[in-house]
């Protein structure tokens, strides 16, 4: 068993990305996710950095609906031309303007898309996490992403026993975020998920409860789950 781990980066210059894209390479992860909220331009690669076997995930989550509708077309016409330099996936939240429209426009890029879905008060039932999966694959995509807030311990399980179910058919990270929610981090790669995501340092997290990828593989070996098939 390998457990995948994504590594998650949020650069606010692309000097910075520069430094944190050797930085996330060095740390050899599975999968790196760009974080772009906070960069007005496409991203672009200077070899031979993006080449290398490590699948690579784009993703924007800055709030639309706050913002004038152009800064919105223009954020998402940066994130087809950073697609379009070498991203094996876009990662996209459910509830985008048009999202079925903003699906194909990716897709004829050659990107495959991510759907994702985040709560940020609670973590549902199972049932209804069941119902928010069934809703998401409605609108396709080739792999899904449910993240919940994790309010109780209990919550790992829920998210835990969801994603055992689910991953059976679909290509699923699921997994809660917060302190209480480190343990579905952790385990969620062993219920099936896709992978789970980490941070690439302390201070450096992109979400609540992210622990360092250093961290995450050293736990992995110390409860003797290799790193390897």
């Amino acid at each position: 068993m390998k457990p995948r781990i994504c590594v998650s980066i949020m650069p606010k210059t692309m000097t910075e990305f520069e430094t944190l894209w050797i930085d996330a390479l060095k740390s050899e992860p599975d999968y790196i996710e760009v974080r772009l909220d906070h960069l007005n331009e496409p991203v672009k690669f200077k070899e031979p950095s993006w080449k290398n076997g490590i699948i690579k995930i784009a993703t924007d989550r800055f709030k639309c609906e706050d913002a004038e509708r152009s800064l919105c077309e223009e954020r998402f016409r940066n994130l087809i031309k950073t697609s379009n330099e070498g991203f094996d996936y876009v990662d996209l939240e459910v509830s985008t303007d048009n999202i079925k429209a903003k699906v194909e426009n990716l897709r004829e890029c050659g990107v495959k898309i991510i759907l994702s879905h985040h709560d940020w008060k609670r973590t549902p039932e199972v049932k209804e996490l069941k119902n928010i999966l069934k809703n998401m694959s409605k609108i396709g995509a080739d792999a899904y992403k449910i993240v919940t807030t994790a309010r109780r311990l209990e919550d790992n399980l829920s998210t835990l026993n969801f994603l055992s179910q689910a991953s059976r058919r679909f290509k699923i990270v699921c997994f809660a975020m917060g302190e209480l929610g480190k343990i579905s981090r952790i385990m969620s790669p062993m219920f099936g998920g896709l992978f789970t995501v980490a941070s690439l340092k302390h201070g450096g997290e992109t979400a609540p409860g992210q622990i360092p990828i250093d961290d995450l593989k050293t736990i992995y070996e110390k409860i003797s789950l290799k790193l390897e098939e």
